[in-house]
């Protein structure tokens, strides 16, 4: 029974390496598209036209939040080394639960930089580069649920690093009785 738990384990690892590669690849071709911002490209006949997505802030402040890109992209790198720890059946360990909780809090700075740094950027532009005066101020929306929603992601993957770090603690004592 326990070989059937470790295929079941080492099959749902793959799969989570190959997803979370194709992330880091997308992620940061993403921050790369956020840091260059917007172009035109012809391909013979066809023209692509690329353009932010995100309309509630200028370009400027877009280009500095790239960074929560390559942040997030780290944060999926711990979260590979803790699925090929697993793979390899090494789930309870010291330094598979410390993979996953460095994932989580990469998570967290990443959530942090992207809610932070384009808010950041708009303020020191408004204060050092632009003419004084309301009409130099530009509206802002600030997207609240993706960073409240990748904290909580976080504080669950910090939980679970405690119950298995409990476990490992638990079956240390026992194996110390035994």
């Amino acid at each position: 029974m326990l070989v059937n738990s470790h295929s079941g384990l080492e099959r749902s690892a793959s799969v989570g390496l190959v997803f979370c590669w194709l992330a880091v690849i997308l992620t940061l071709l993403g921050g790369v598209l956020a840091f260059i911002g917007s172009f035109d490209a012809d391909f013979g006949p066809a023209k692509v036209l690329v353009r932010h997505s995100d309309s509630y802030m200028p370009a400027y402040a877009v280009q500095v939040g790239a960074v929560s890109y390559f942040v997030f992209a780290y944060a999926l790198w711990r979260l590979i080394s803790f699925l090929r720890l697993s793979k390899a059946g090494r789930v309870f360990a010291a330094e598979t639960t410390a993979h996953l909780r460095a994932f989580g809090r990469w998570l967290v700075v990443a959530a942090a930089a992207a809610l932070v740094l384009p808010l950041l950027a708009v303020v020191m532009h408004t204060m050092i580069l632009a003419s004084p005066g309301p009409s130099s101020v530009p509206p802002l929306q600030v997207p609240l649920f993706s960073s409240l929603f990748a904290l909580a992601i976080a504080t669950l993957v910090m939980m679970i690093c405690r119950v298995i770090d409990e476990g490992r603690r638990l079956r240390d004592e026992l194996d110390e009785i035994v």
